[in-house]
């Protein structure tokens, strides 16, 4: 049995640019700023090592 497909609302550009703009008015309009974070600027912590993220069921030993 297969599933009922989605039904997907196509957006233009054009919507979306004029949506997006009418969110990023309203965020400012409601006194809080837009912060630019410098080109190439991480919140990782250098000293903290990485994380490996595994995907899928945890194997049995």
């Amino acid at each position: 049995m297969s599933r009922p497909k989605k039904e997907t609302v196509k957006t233009s550009s054009e919507e979306m640019r004029k949506a997006l703009e009418a969110d990023v008015k309203s965020f400012l309009a409601s006194g809080k700023k837009i912060e630019q974070i410098p080109a190439g600027f991480t919140n990782q912590d250098p000293m903290g090592g990485r994380r490996h993220i595994v995907l899928g069921p945890k194997k049995r030993d």
